[in-house]
């Protein structure tokens, strides 16, 4: 009499759980690999959406003989001089966000030692002599977004990258490369 032995079929609990263990691994190498190449898209989008208003800025003087008046394009509603990157984001999705603003400053008038210099959009200017375009990145997004660098463009022929946070009225980048 012949026995017929059950062949068994599919994988072992210790197979899975080898190879879920090397998928794991591939994960943790490749995510923050992803979101580094990510961030450096969404920075290098920044810097080309500068280059975008330095290029219409020029072109609003050459009409208008001055900056005064500039509103960037995709401006965020109710916030002159701000712009974020993507287009239509919320306040809190954003990936970059760019500050369009007078290179002059304005001060409060209570400020007498003129400390603390106040964002001045181009749309609120009245000389419009320059401008300024600062890049900062969500620091409330992906530690990649976090890493990357703030920007700084304006018309008297500065451009630069730091790893420091800028503010919308920073004037130069501490620690700072050409970019």
């Amino acid at each position: 009499m012949r026995t017929y032995q059950a062949k068994a079929l599919g994988f072992t609990l210790i197979e899975l759980m080898v190879t879920v263990v090397i998928i794991a691994i591939f994960a943790m190498i490749a995510i923050p690999s992803y979101q580094y190449f990510v961030a450096k898209s969404r920075k290098s989008q920044a810097q080309a959406e500068m280059q975008k208003i330095s290029e219409r800025l020029e072109n609003y003087k050459g009409k208008q003989l001055n900056y005064a008046g500039f509103i960037p394009y995709k401006q965020v509603s109710g916030q002159k001089g701000l712009v974020y990157l993507p287009y239509d984001s919320t306040s809190t999705s954003f990936d970059y966000q760019l500050y369009v603003s007078d290179i002059n400053y304005a001060y409060d008038a209570s400020d007498t030692s003129q400390s603390t210099p106040l964002f001045q959009p181009l749309e609120d200017s009245t000389i419009g002599q320059g401008w300024r375009v600062i890049a900062i990145p969500n620091q409330t997004k992906t530690s990649a977004l976090r890493k990357m660098d703030s920007l700084l463009l304006d018309s008297k022929g500065v451009r630069c990258a730091t790893t420091d946070v800028l503010t919308s009225t920073s004037s130069s980048c501490p620690n700072s490369k050409e970019w």
